[in-house]
């Protein structure tokens, strides 16, 4: 058996394979092999002691994923977050991730695609038209990849010009009246084998909403894009004496949507203010608050009621109406160039160069009291450009020695603009001391503006060596240096200017101009051995990193916001095994990681701020299996379990009740509202980390029949299952999704070589109801969140060669 080189981890299937690209051994039926470049270089899935989930082409058609999000319904211990812009999006690796809404705060969980790391969770939003894989590395990647890895990594890899002539043309239509094109062609160069290929891709979809407030639509889909990638084939010119293959690649990705307002998840919460946010109050809390400190009346929710005119209509958050104001918007522009250059030296290693630009332009808004009350609205804006470069040096492989080593440099600077308007009916409400409002302040309502300009300059050397002891046992050392800088220049303004300090209302004119550096050492160790060609297993050790920074969002007078950086260490020890002749696979891994400081964000219905937690851990197990029973049938199932929670956290976000009892009750108001002035926290230490689900499994049951002479009928069924967990920090029984499952299905008719299908489907049959993400509603009270999509079914067609 020839030990092809390895790095650190668990590898972990899901499986590529189906029932119509299965390999038979004379009349042995086995699975197919996969190969997967999880350790930047070509290996055997079955052989890589890595923690990666692979998609490759073959299971994007057959499941009709075509966006990074539906993947969580197919991973373990992956969780994806949608937000009401793209610019909030975030990825969750055993728990562990960070939401984009802050300028200010990296993701820890890498996105790369074609080997370019993207600076923003919200750079993801292009189709996944002609890709060859993804990949989802579980657990820190601190050698090999990048920067900010500390969680994990998802690696796309788009599909290579080739020297045959390929096209692909799909159209699908669904229920919400969604329609998607999608096409590709790859094009040979004369007689060479250089090759150019083009794909692109177009999404429109109506309304799937209505606000009742003014009649206009709410939530629609318009995207589009394209990317051109040209390969330069100079392997065998003798003209050049074996300069080796360039891969030039540009894409382009706009959208701009109605996309995504906020539902009321219940209006009978505590205002963010300094009242509880019912028409009619509890006796309980009437009791309890009555007036405040200085005997006024406290604030309730049917003042805005009689200002206004009208009342709220009944909460229904899965319901198709909405009720807001303010404007809706969220348009991103993304793309940039990349150039890779891969040539094979006389001894048998591979050089590879990889230069990259990247842009990402972002504007959102939406209303920020999440109703028609005229309280307050969003804004921001995020321009970014990134540069960086990668030189990395691979062995060949299957030597006593393997090894790869490198050098990385990357520089972003990433300007944002965010605006936080009060109106004046709600500065009416806030009473500052005696029959003094902050309206008094600010006739007309205020505007607080952040600007803040950041500039990254991350370098880092990395190397890797497997020491292959015996034919079946191995070792890996791996090692990675990142010294990496953040410049933060910007202001809060407040307009008109106020005296008084009420981070994130309003504030004195302050300006920052700071910078901070951090250096680290990521080590990682990793012992493989074959007890026999199809039994492997691993253990092994890695380190994490992801640098500090500083907070977006208006701090109280002197205070910069900053934070420090997060190290994360990890455990691990898996197999990979194959049994029953190669048709039956069962891998798994279980794990524990250690994170310090972790950079916690929060909202607690006023502000948003990033903070450093204290330590947390994460452990856990994954398990996959994949089974053979006969030539036209295959089945597969996954089950993740993930036990995420904080070992300290002394100021952890309070929930809106505790802020009002300890506001109020315990320290005694002297007026102010528990929202803009409050210091509560709580200690969360052994309590769940939110949007952490214990329990994740994805199971599914494909079926093929052959129909005549030509025509092939496909069946296949899949179920999801997702454990309940708390949506917010504060861990607030009122922000808390059930368990979830869901079931989809899917019937395609094709002809034997599959160059054209047919394909009904359906997605959510269940019509399960649950939250993508929910917060606590700011101001006025109560709770609002996003929600996920009910049913849906569609056809899509396509044709290819």
């Amino acid at each position: 058996m020839r030990m092809l080189g390895s790095t650190l981890g668990a590898a972990l299937l899901l499986p590529l394979a189906s029932p119509g690209a299965l390999a038979q051994d004379g009349e042995t039926l086995v699975l197919e092999e996969i190969l997967v470049t999880a350790s930047r270089r070509v290996e055997r899935l079955q052989e890589v002691g890595m923690s990666v989930s692979a998609f490759g082409s073959d299971f994007l058609q057959n499941t009709g994923v075509n966006q990074l999000t539906d993947l969580e319904q197919y991973t373990p211990n992956l969780k994806i977050t949608p937000s009401n812009d793209s610019n909030g999006t975030s990825y969750r690796i055993r728990g562990i991730g960070s939401v984009g809404t802050n300028s200010g705060i990296d993701p820890s969980v890498g996105m790369f695609i074609d080997g370019v790391y993207q600076g923003r969770a919200g750079m993801s939003i292009t189709d996944l038209v002609d890709v060859e894989r993804i990949e989802v590395l579980r657990g820190p990647q601190g050698t090999l990849y990048g920067k900010n890895t500390a969680a994990g990594a998802i690696s796309i890899i788009t599909k290579q010009p080739t020297s045959e002539f390929e096209y692909l043309a799909e159209a699908g239509y669904d229920s919400e009246e969604r329609m998607e094109l999608r096409g590709m062609v790859n094009i040979p160069l004369g007689d060479s084998d250089h090759a150019m290929r083009l794909t692109a891709y177009g999404i429109d979809g109506d309304h799937m909403y209505r606000n009742s407030f003014n009649g206009e639509g709410v939530n629609d889909t318009n995207k589009y894009g394209g990317r051109a990638r040209i390969l330069f084939d100079l392997e065998g010119d003798t003209t050049t004496d074996g300069f080796g293959q360039f891969i030039l690649s540009v894409d382009y990705s706009k959208e701009d949507t109605d996309c995504c307002a906020f539902a009321t998840i219940a209006y009978d919460g505590l205002s963010t203010l300094n009242s509880p946010a019912t028409s009619t109050p509890s006796a309980e809390w009437q009791e309890m608050l009555g007036n405040n400190a200085l005997g006024q009346p406290i604030l309730r929710y049917n003042d805005f009621e009689t200002i206004e005119g009208y009342s709220p209509p009944e909460v229904d958050p899965f319901g198709d109406d909405y009720w807001f104001n303010a404007p809706l918007g969220n348009e991103v522009d993304v793309g940039g160039a990349g150039l890779e250059w891969n040539r094979d030296l006389e001894s048998g290693s591979t050089v590879t160069f990889i230069n990259a630009w990247r842009f990402y332009e972002s504007m959102s808004m939406f209303d920020g009291d999440f109703t028609a009350y005229d309280a307050n609205q969003t804004t921001t804006e995020i321009d970014l450009d990134q540069y960086s470069s990668e030189l990395r040096l691979t062995s060949e492989g299957g030597e006593t020695i393997d090894y790869q080593a490198g050098l990385y440099a990357y520089k972003s600077e990433m300007d944002s603009i965010g605006e936080f308007e009060q109106r004046e009916d709600l500065l009416e409400k806030i009473i500052l001391f005696g029959d003094i409002t902050m309206a008094d302040f600010s006739p007309g309502g205020s505007l607080n503006t952040d600007t803040n300009k950041y500039t990254t300059t991350s370098y880092a050397a990395f190397g890797q060596a497997v020491w292959n002891i015996t034919e079946a046992f191995s070792s890996t050392l791996g090692l990675r240096y990142t010294y990496e800088t953040k410049e933060r220049e910007g202001t809060q303004i407040t307009t008109p200017a106020v005296p008084f300090d009420t981070p994130p209302i309003a504030g004195p004119d302050i300006a920052y101009d700071d910078d901070r550096s951090d250096s680290a050492l990521s080590p990682s160790l990793n012992f493989r051995y074959f007890f026999n060609p199809d039994v492997m297993g691993y253990a092994m050790v890695s380190r994490g990193f992801k640098s500090g920074g500083y907070d977006q969002r208006r701090q109280a007078l002197g205070e910069t916001g900053e934070f420090d950086e997060e190290i994360s260490t990890s455990y691990e020890i898996g197999w990979k095994t194959s049994w029953n002749n190669r048709r039956l696979q069962f891998n798994g891994a279980l794990f524990f990681v250690d994170y310090e400081d972790f950079q916690a964000q929060s909202f607690d219905g006023a502000s948003l701020k990033v903070t450093n937690a204290g330590d947390m851990e994460s452990y856990g197990a994954e398990l996959e299996l994949t089974y053979l029973p006969a030539v036209n049938m295959m089945f597969g199932s996954a089950l993740g379990y993930n036990k995420a929670e904080y070992k300290s956290f002394d100021n952890g976000q309070c929930t809106i009740e505790q802020s009002f009892e300890e506001y109020y009750i315990e320290g005694g108001a002297q007026g102010g509202s528990p929202g803009t002035a409050s210091v509560c926290v709580q200690d969360l230490a052994g309590q769940p980390i939110d949007n952490a689900p214990e329990w994740t499994i994805s199971s599914y049951l494909q079926y093929d029949h052959e129909l005549g002479s030509d025509l092939l009928g496909t069946a296949r069924l899949e179920h999801s299952y997702t454990d309940g967990y708390f949506l917010d920090q504060d861990l607030d029984p009122n922000l808390e999704n059930d368990d979830v499952n869901l079931i989809n299905l899917r019937l395609t008719l094709s002809n034997q070589a599959r160059t054209w299908e047919a394909i009904l489907w359906g997605r959510n049959l269940l019509d399960e109801e649950y939250f993508a993400i929910g917060l606590d509603a700011p101001t006025l009270g109560g709770y609002a969140g996003i929600t996920a999509p009910g049913s849906t079914y569609g056809i899509t067609l396509r044709m290819m060669n």
